[in-house]
């Protein structure tokens, strides 16, 4: 089903008429949602709309009515700081407003996929350290490493950026208008090199600019006989003094792909920087992914908003809130200890097992997907979904790898609920001597927690599950978790300590000091790096 959106220039602290102008509109078209590109609230000290007036506090309040779930992203200024606090506690700004943040995956419930990278390039910003001295994620500036986590997600519907690509006017017959200037970024161009959009939006400031569709660069995982086509649009602010347009409306069906090439496509104006990508090789190498954020609207419910528009839900526990993020501002990044393209290993907060004189590291391993994803079935893009098991089970092979010559095998185990938060698979060792009991001890806790047995099976499509690999032998037991049945999310640790003897089980009684749990990373660093394939 085809979903109708409306994209609205920057308003600059010009909200109140914007949405005016959008409940109209919504009244008559029903649109499923709506983009502001740019800037929502004025420039901080704004003498004529400054940034943080009562208009802010009746939006705020709820007293000014958004007619339709509406996304906004970052120009040139943070947030104002009510506004800040606002979405920190409740999530959203107000009934049907809702910030993208400053880099962002977003599916909605009518199964568009939208990406989205704010603010201006920086290639000189470090934007983790700013984190980390206490600066809000919402500075309205990127690196080009943020724009690579972004390339990643492979594919999008709709790209949205402040700043416009690098090239974008080349191969073009439409001239560019003189308020927009030269230059733009690269890392911009990169990025909707990468993921292929099928709308790429950007601010225009006081000029609107729409190139020629351009057919994107084919790749060998494509089907036979398909075109990837990109409409580029650089969208006026709201109100601007050339009157240049400051609306765009349209519609789009998600994963449509029988799509027509336009008689006036062009070539991808960024086809000459493209390098082919080999077998088996990703986006972004073995460089570091902070802050990919990945959010999916999709399963909620839609009550009905004003005007007889549908309220968007509420987001879901969000990246910046998630332990196992890379976004999350208080990621304790001591832990991690290895990254490649579409997962990233951690030592475990609260080992199971700690450092023996036969083995000088706990080796207790979290192996997590870049992907924010309660389930890795639900990771929406086929390729990345199998991109990313398969890393994930690469990473696992290679701990094993590295500790049976050590004189230990590996049990590896995940939780795996279409309601949890964050996808990741827990490796313990064991002692090569007592792996023979591991499977026994599984499947007896079952039967006495009063569980369905343990089959050696693949997973079925919509199931919830525990599933736990025990090194050596081929394929994975999985128990499914019945719907309304209590399961202790301690259960793999239960069992594996009662394998290995131990009488501590739950992780926060078994956490290490900050100098214990830094050496034993660092030990662990060691000893895998000869098996670390992302080096």
């Amino acid at each position: 089903m085809a979903a109708k959106i409306l994209v609205i220039g920057a308003t600059n602290g010009r909200f109140i008429e914007a949405f005016t102008k959008a409940t109209a509109l919504h009244t008559k078209n029903k649109f499923s949602l709506a983009l502001l590109l740019g800037d929502l609230f004025a420039a901080p000290g704004t003498s004529d709309v400054p940034s943080d007036t009562e208009n802010i506090q009746k939006l705020l309040r709820g007293e000014i009515k958004v007619p339709l779930p509406t996304y906004f992203g970052l120009g040139r200024h943070s947030l104002p700081p009510s506004v800040r606090d606002k979405i920190a506690s409740s999530g959203e700004v107000c009934e049907n407003l809702f910030f993208l943040g400053k880099k962002t995956v977003l599916n909605t419930s009518e199964g568009v996929r939208i990406v989205a990278l704010g603010g201006r390039l920086d290639a000189n910003v470090q934007t983790d350290a700013k984190a980390e001295a206490g600066e809000a994620a919402d500075l309205p500036y990127y690196s080009p490493q943020d724009a690579k986590t972004l390339k990643g997600c492979n594919s999008a519907d709709l790209l949205l950026t402040y700043d416009w690509p690098a090239d974008i006017e080349r191969g073009s017959a439409v001239p560019l208008p003189a308020a927009l200037g030269g230059g733009g970024s690269p890392s911009i161009a990169e990025l909707a090199m990468m993921i292929r959009p099928r709308y790429h939006f950007a601010a225009a400031g006081a000029a609107f600019w729409e190139r020629e569709p351009y057919k994107n660069v084919a790749r060998d995982s494509d089907g036979k006989g398909e075109v990837r086509v990109t409409r580029f649009l650089g969208v006026g602010d709201w109100g601007n003094d050339a009157k240049a347009k400051s609306l765009y409306a349209f519609s789009i069906t998600p994963k449509e792909t029988n799509v027509v090439v336009p008689p006036n496509a062009t070539q991808s104006p960024y086809k000459e920087k493209t390098k082919k990508r080999t077998a088996g090789q990703a986006d972004g190498g073995g460089s570091f992914f902070w802050g990919e954020h990945i959010r999916d609207d999709r399963g909620g419910k839609r009550g009905k908003g004003p005007h007889g528009g549908s309220r968007a839900p509420k987001p879901p526990l969000g990246p910046e809130n998630c332990f196992f993020c890379l976004s999350y501002p208080k990621l304790e990044k001591h832990l991690i200890v290895s990254i490649g393209n579409d997962a990233y290993l951690t030592t475990a907060k609260g080992p199971l097992t700690k450092a023996s004189a036969t083995l000088p590291f706990a080796s207790h391993i979290l192996i997590i997907p870049l992907t924010h994803t309660p389930t890795l079935p639900l990771i929406d893009d086929a390729d990345s979904r199998e991109s990313t098991l398969a890393e994930m089970t690469r990473y696992k092979d290679a701990i094993s790898q590295m500790l049976e010559p050590r004189g230990y095998g590996t049990v590896t185990f995940e939780i795996a609920r279409a309601g949890g938060v964050h996808a990741h698979w827990q490796v313990v060792p064991v002692p090569a001597d007592k792996m023979a009991d591991v499977e026994a001890a599984f499947r007896s806790e079952a039967e006495k927690d009063g569980l369905a047995a343990l089959e050696r099976r693949e997973v079925r499509e919509g199931e919830d599950y525990f599933r736990v690999w025990l090194g050596g032998q081929e394929g994975a037991l999985v128990l499914p978790l019945r719907g309304g049945e209590y399961f202790d999310l301690q259960f793999g640790r239960r069992v594996l300590a009662k394998v290995l003897g131990l009488q501590t089980v739950h992780w926060k009684d078994c956490v290490l000091s900050l100098e214990e749990e830094k050496g034993d990373a660092e030990r662990f660093k060691g000893a895998f790096k000869e098996f670390d394939f992302s080096l």
